[in-house]
């Protein structure tokens, strides 16, 4: 199998018939058309792995050609600031927790408070009893009795703004506490985005990244590593204008230099619906059974067979303005060609075996 560089081509069989290569006669060949296309090896799976926060890199535990699980480790971005903030909020929450227990000082010291208001409270109102019966007996006068009750009123004041704190206080430490808990748990969750870990299963491709190279999560340009998986794939180019003729299912004979002495043999998976604007190409997956040696990005050529075809053919060397000659019965006759096919041209109507004569 010859393999051409034209976009639409055709391809032919050995002959059915064997003549010297000297001599010109009608020749029955299979007559395949193809269309061509080049492309590469690609990944089934393919993630180029960035980072999604910016930072030094601290470790990079993965080169190229290491294999991979999902999941697996690759690299960790220093966290040392962020670090840093979770110590502080863990402080703060252990803090927090202390002085929310019943026994703790704190809450101890907002209690001896209420005790002390409450012992207030209890004597004033004793005393203003005791003033409130006198007054009644006649034996202090008003303005005594009013002293009193103002002192009552005033305890009683002061048990409930206690009491009021006490309340307040707890309610805005456990508020901060969940907050901050909140916040710690959110913190955490980034941290471990500075674990670089491989979403699929695979081979690492390529290393873009070394220890100690900062990494910027808004760049582009912040890719660590290329992996892809153990399956691979061929994708074809083809011109966009054959696209008619390519179906699902159809041969497709594969070379790549990778492999300099093999034509493999696959079948066309799938035509993509999109068309690239700038190079007017169609991508065409081929299936495909590559050897594990075969690199990604190999680049690959491909002809994919679109019809074959048995018919008789001369040399297009003895073609002149469309006929040839033949020699029919010891009989010179110009006979006009049907179709070219590259260096043959189809001649219907005469056995294989019947010479043809060249006319220059």
């Amino acid at each position: 199998m010859k393999f051409l560089k034209p976009s639409l081509l055709f391809l032919f069989s050995i002959t059915t018939l064997s003549y010297a290569l000297e001599e010109c006669v009608v020749q029955t060949k299979e007559v395949v058309k193809a269309v061509y296309g080049s492309g590469y090896v690609r990944s089934r799976e393919y993630v180029l792995v960035r980072s999604a926060v910016s930072g030094y890199i601290k470790d990079i535990f993965v080169d190229s050609g290491d294999m991979v699980k999902r999941g697996q480790l690759l690299a960790i971005i220093d966290s040392v600031g962020l670090k840093n903030r979770i110590e502080a909020l863990e402080e703060r929450i252990k803090t927090l927790r202390e002085r929310l227990e019943p026994d703790s000082p704190f809450m101890k010291n907002l209690r001896q408070n209420v005790d002390l208001r409450e012992e207030n409270l209890e004597k004033a109102e004793k005393k203003y009893r005791r003033r409130l019966e006198l007054f009644d007996k006649g034996v202090i006068p008003k303005e005594t009795l009013e002293e009193a009750e103002r002192l009552y009123r005033s305890a009683r004041i002061e048990l409930n703004m206690a009491q009021l704190k006490l309340k307040d206080t707890v309610k805005e430490m456990k508020s901060e506490l969940a907050s901050l808990e909140k916040e710690k748990t959110s913190l955490e969750r980034e941290l471990e985005n500075y674990k670089i870990k491989s979403p699929i299963e695979g081979v690492v491709l390529k290393r873009f990244a070394e220890k100690g190279d900062y990494v910027n999560a808004i760049s582009r340009e912040n890719a660590l590593v290329s992996i892809g998986s153990l399956e691979k794939k061929v994708v074809l180019n083809i011109d966009e204008e054959l696209t008619p003729l390519v179906k699902e299912g159809q041969q497709v004979y594969i070379t790549t230099d990778a492999l300099p002495d093999k034509i493999l043999e696959g079948k066309v998976l799938k035509l993509d619906l999109e068309s690239d604007p700038t190079r007017r190409v169609v991508d065409v997956e081929v299936e495909v059974e590559l050897p594990r040696g075969v690199p990604v990005n190999s680049v690959v050529e491909g002809n994919i067979l679109i019809s074959k075809l048995k018919t008789t053919v001369v040399p297009l060397e003895f073609v002149k303005d469309g006929f040839v000659t033949l020699l029919v019965n010891g009989e010179k006759r110009k006979v006009k060609i049907n179709r070219v096919f590259k260096d043959y041209a189809e001649v219907l109507g005469y056995p294989p075996g019947t010479p043809c004569l060249s006319e220059r």
